[in-house]
């Protein structure tokens, strides 16, 4: 085990930080705030990229370079999902085929199947102790009816990955009830609040099993 935490961002303009333009994003937020939990420095990476997919993220962690780097990491982030809805309700909008939704659920599930299991598979060949936050999606668009009903079901996928090693940061009860303070001018990505939100939501869930290992790991050397 290092002497420093390393911790991987990636995903789609959330972990990019799009949105914040006087500040930074959630990614660094949330790492702040780990060495203030965890007590020890933090090497902070991201893999993002502005309106991507679970499908485009699926291909991204397919690199080379890309694997190396998310093989060390001991935190690693996920924002994805709001794309892939928002594609599917720009065909429902062209089509007005409501399974396009049903669609985009089943990629979806499908997808974040395979990019767990691809950083399964990547830290079983660098056995560090590690932690997988998934964070929900919130609703930018609440005024559309059905709008919730979907943004439901894909946390109701991410929760479903739960696991020693994998939690799901549920942030959307905070923008439903805050969201004109929360998102940008846009009304699509956060703001500087909204981003706070989702670093201090992230950090609510816990650092176990990293924690206990760290601890572990101390009194070990102290020996």
């Amino acid at each position: 085990m290092n002497d420093f935490i390393v911790y991987k961002g990636i995903g789609d303009s959330l972990t990019v930080g799009i949105g914040n333009y006087f500040s930074k994003g959630f990614v660094n937020r949330y790492a702040q705030r780990t060495v203030e939990t965890l007590q020890i420095p933090v090497r902070t990476e991201v893999f993002a990229k502005n309106k991507i997919t679970s499908a485009d993220l699926l291909y991204r962690i397919q690199d080379e370079k890309v694997q190396s780097r998310l093989m060390t990491a001991n935190i690693i982030t996920i924002t994805i999902g709001g794309n892939d809805l928002l594609q599917a309700n720009r065909e429902f909008t062209r089509t007005f085929i409501p399974g396009v939704f049903d669609e985009a659920t089943f990629s979806f599930y499908r997808n974040m199947l395979a990019v767990l299991a691809e950083i399964r598979f990547l830290k079983s060949l660098h056995p560090t102790p590690y932690i997988i936050r998934l964070i929900g999606l919130y609703n930018p668009f609440p005024h559309l009816s059905y709008s919730d009903f979907w943004v439901q079901r894909f946390n109701d996928i991410l929760l479903s990955f739960e696991d020693d090693h994998i939690a799901f940061v549920d942030i959307y009860p905070y923008f439903i009830y805050g969201a004109e303070h929360l998102l940008n001018f846009g009304g699509l990505h956060p703001n500087k609040y909204g981003y706070e939100i989702i670093a201090e939501a992230t950090a609510a869930s816990g650092y176990e099993p990293l924690k206990t290992f760290l601890l572990e790991h101390r009194q070990q050397k102290k020996n």
